[in-house]
């Protein structure tokens, strides 16, 4: 059993806080973790920016930003993963540019956040990025499945 807290800051009908929520436990499902908590925040673009700009000095708004916590404090019975703070516009928007399906681009974001949780880093050179892109394609395709 895993914790999932969701915070939704944005007005979108079509991404809900079930829909997260079922998409989390999913992702968690695939990476075979249980006993977990993890914290989504969904927002707008300033808010990002904002987050951006006070933790990366990066002064715009971005996709999905991470922030691992991954501690498990005595007596609590979940292991503390940390926060995924997704943009929902910038989402939309993405998921407009490159052709695919509006949820399809935010279970992805979801993913790409987890993972980054896990302490996969894309950026870090370009076999930890494969290994990261791998396993984050193979999970999208298994939680898409499940989905639709």
């Amino acid at each position: 059993m895993n914790k999932i807290l969701i915070s939704k800051d944005i007005y979108d009908r079509e991404i809900t806080k079930k829909f997260i929520k079922e998409t989390a436990e999913k992702i968690l499902k695939e990476l075979k973790l249980d006993g977990v908590e993890l914290s989504i925040t969904l927002t707008d673009n300033e808010t990002i920016k904002q987050i951006n700009k006070e933790w990366r000095k990066k002064n715009r708004p971005t996709d999905v930003l991470s922030f691992p916590i991954d501690e498990k404090l005595a007596g609590y019975r979940y292991r503390v993963l940390g926060d995924v703070v997704i943009s929902l516009p910038y989402a939309k928007k993405q998921a407009e540019e490159i052709g695919v399906p509006y949820k399809e681009e935010v279970i992805r974001l979801l993913t790409h956040g987890i993972l980054h949780l896990l302490g996969y880093d894309h950026e870090v050179c370009p076999a930890e990025a494969k290994k990261m892109f791998d396993l984050q394609d193979k999970i999208l395709k298994k939680v898409n499945e499940q989905t639709n």
